[in-house]
């Protein structure tokens, strides 16, 4: 298997994503940001958690499927 590298523009394209998150976590907290407080700390910890194994799974199981040649 030869060696992995990612192109100038992935890096590009990563950056853009990741601010366009960014800017959209921060539109969603400023419009519905009142609805955080009935939440414990354990809960958003949770569902934060739990948002983020999920979307890791998608992810490395669309690379995987992706890679396979």
């Amino acid at each position: 298997m030869g060696e992995l590298r990612a192109p100038f523009g992935i890096d590009i394209a990563t950056t853009l994503v990741g601010s366009g998150v960014t800017l959209l976590f921060s539109g969603l907290l400023l419009r519905y940001g009142h609805r955080f407080g009935q939440f414990t700390n354990g809960e958003m910890y949770l569902y934060a958690g739990g948002a983020l194994f999920v979307v890791g799974l998608v992810l490395g199981i669309v690379f995987a499927i992706a890679r396979i040649d």
